[in-house]
């Protein structure tokens, strides 16, 4: 994983495609030349680090559809809390359903799967401050975007959203492991290689943070942000 230390432009990806990952990796290195900061396979794990300084990227890709958080929400979180990380959105469906949908959560452009000279030219032009307007396929829909400032301006989340944002990474990966597993803290320890008063203490700042008291509370609260 690489962090801000590097002289070059760094990019984030999430996909939860491990073929897709790959080959978006082979394109922003090689083709564009950006320094991948990091690829990831979940949403929720990316969340986290766009959220901390040592591995925010100057630039991220998302898949639309993942199974742990849509690309939707994730945008909308990273744009409620930062305007310095410009997002294009890449899908391999329908672009006159999701284009809307990608603007609306703050991104700045989105593109599909199967057009590599059209992801690596949005990269481009995204990754240089701009932004990647879609048009229809028929010529009668256009989809404008706003810049990641503009974005940050007006993009609307919910106060569980916004709560969600404020997380740090190792507060979401407590979090995560306690409403996907329901486990004890001691497995959640385990399974992030720290110990059991660490998970303890990252749990109670989380629950701080949003408000709750319980993992019944923790579990509806944590739907809620991330289905809504």
């Amino acid at each position: 994983m690489e962090t801000k230390s590097s002289s070059r432009r760094t990019v984030g990806i999430v996909d939860n495609d491990p073929f897709t990952l790959r080959a978006l990796r082979d394109v922003t290195a090689t083709m564009l030349g950006y320094r991948v900061a990091w690829a990831q396979r979940s949403a929720i794990d990316a969340l986290g680090l766009c959220g901390e300084d040592a591995t925010a990227p100057d630039m991220l890709l998302t898949d639309v559809m993942m199974p742990d958080m849509s690309g939707i929400t994730l945008c909308k979180l990273i744009r409620s809390r930062t305007a310095s990380i410009p997002i294009l959105a890449i899908t391999s469906y329908n672009l006159d359903v999701y284009a809307a949908k990608a603007r609306d959560a703050g991104a700045q452009g989105i593109v599909n799967k199967d057009d590599p000279a059209v992801i690596t030219a949005a990269i481009s032009a995204v990754g240089n401050g701009m932004t990647w307007p879609y048009r229809s396929a028929s010529g009668t829909g256009v989809v404008t975007f706003s810049t990641a400032a503009a974005a940050h301006e007006r993009v609307s989340v919910t106060d569980v959203q916004r709560a969600i944002a404020t997380l740090s990474a190792r507060e979401l990966a407590v979090v995560r492991l306690t409403c996907e597993t329901l486990a004890p803290f001691g497995d959640i320890a385990a399974k992030l290689d720290c110990g059991e008063s660490t998970v303890k203490t990252l749990a109670q700042r989380a629950y701080r943070k949003l408000g709750v008291s319980s993992r019944r509370e923790l579990m509806a609260l944590w739907t809620e942000g991330l289905l809504t």
